[in-house]
């Protein structure tokens, strides 16, 4: 790929110089004076750690960029097959129920999963795991459960104080959100380049949501009003206050995301400290470390991304079970149908998509991936419910069709500043 202007001399020239700096820094740091013989067995080591380091690097690229689109896919069945139940059929169910269900499926899924690992040969030790080191250590997940618990309360007093299409709006700027709590929890570096890509997302995204509404007289009537009535109704308490919930449900989803991405990345930045430390064990071997390899259950970095949703499960399953009890007053799957089954499984679904996503690219290009569903849901909802696709519609999927693309770009050309030495 060609860059134009001052990005074509950055990766031009300092690329080689890069290059030559690093050879020699590397020379200096393994070869000493006398040791010339052992050049091409060292360099030749060196590439196949190159080579090695880079697969690993393109195999991590292309699982992330599997899961993101599995991600978009999956959000658009799970949004399509919602609409379908509630606003064509009026199906009459307890969404916490569903939500219940679906934390049911993700522990058996992610159960399954961990047996399957080599580690894990037999349920005795798969018990012994679970018991010993997943129940004990799922404290910290207990956050993102309350979180998602509080974001869905909320929800329905705020939408029953703002319009539908405000609401919405305002939950859009959940990609802004994510990328602030990206850089206060993760001290994630995000340009301003990146800025005004998701910018750009969120108003394509609005826009969308904005004229995709409910053609209801509220609505109307709030779209329609003069500025002066819009200021007035920012003075009515009851439509401030859902103002306000919105924007707190807002808010609570970009820090549950990012928290949940670090405790989830805390197991892969122990895992690589951990394997330098082995490898600097191999010449003298302490028996400290001895010991720790002797044990099974010795480390935190058993818990991998299959432990954190089976914590995950376990925590909002002890959440939602009694609030879906009093709810349904015991009679917990009144209403359902084989098509509230499949809704449910596609939560479940979506809930291991978006661990495996954050897992192997973060919290903001996981949102990224969900708001491309928008306009796949956009696009399908028009074929089989006949909703509107009118023009301000089909700019805003342009313009998130644009966000998209550019956002990718913006990172691959950030990637090869950094990896050039340059801070972006």
């Amino acid at each position: 790929m060609s860059f134009p202007g001052r990005a074509q001399e950055l990766f031009g020239k300092n690329d080689a110089s890069s290059k030559k700096n690093q050879t020699k820094r590397l020379d200096s740091f393994y070869y000493e004076e006398g040791d010339d013989g052992d050049d091409n067995s060292n360099k030749n080591n060196n590439n196949i750690n190159n080579n090695v380091n880079n697969n690993t690097k393109k195999n991590k690229h292309k699982l992330a960029a599997l899961f993101l689109i599995a991600l978009s896919l999956e959000n658009t069945a799970s949004m399509l097959a919602r609409r379908y139940a509630v606003g064509i059929l009026q199906l009459d169910f307890s969404k916490n129920v569903v939500l219940c269900v679906n934390e049911f499926l993700k522990l058996l899924f992610s159960l399954g999963m961990k047996y399957r690992k080599t580690d894990i040969k037999s349920f005795a030790r798969l018990k012994t795991h679970i018991f010993e080191r997943v129940v004990k250590t799922a404290t910290p997940m207990l956050v993102p459960a309350f979180v998602y618990l509080v974001v869905n309360l909320i929800s329905y007093p705020s939408l029953q104080r703002v319009d539908a299409s405000v609401f919405t709006a305002i939950s859009n700027l959940k990609v802004l959100a994510t990328a602030i709590f990206a850089q206060i929890l993760l001290n994630s570096r995000i340009s301003n380049r990146v800025w005004r890509t998701l910018t750009q997302l969120v108003l394509g995204v609005t826009l969308i949501s904005w004229e995709s509404s409910p053609n209801n007289p509220v609505i109307h009537k709030r779209v329609h009003q003069n500025w002066y009535e819009h200021i007035s109704d920012m003075f009515d308490l009851s439509y401030a206050f859902g103002v306000f919930l919105a924007l707190v449900q807002t808010m609570l989803s970009g820090f549950g995301s990012v928290y949940f991405e670090k405790v989830l990345k805390k197991r892969t930045k122990e895992d690589e400290e951990e394997n330098l430390g082995k490898k600097l064990d191999v010449e003298s071997p302490s028996s400290a470390s001895l010991a720790k390899s002797s044990s099974p259950f010795s480390s935190s970095t058993e818990l991998d991304v299959w432990d954190r949703n089976i914590q995950l499960a376990l925590c909002s399953i002890l959440i939602y079970v009694p609030i879906s009890i009093y709810e349904t007053k015991g009679n917990l799957f009144q209403g359902w149908t084989f098509l509230v089954i499949v809704i449910a499984a596609l939560h479940a679904l979506g809930g291991i998509l978006v661990a495996l996503s954050v897992l192997y690219s973060s919290s903001v290009t996981k949102t990224v991936a969900v708001c491309a569903a928008l306009v796949l849901t956009t696009v399908f909802g028009h074929i089989l419910f006949f909703e509107p696709l009118n023009g301000p519609i089909l700019l805003g999927c342009a313009m998130v069709i644009i966000s998209v693309w550019a956002y990718k770009d913006d990172a691959y050309v950030e990637a090869k500043l950094r990896s050039a030495g340059f801070v972006v």
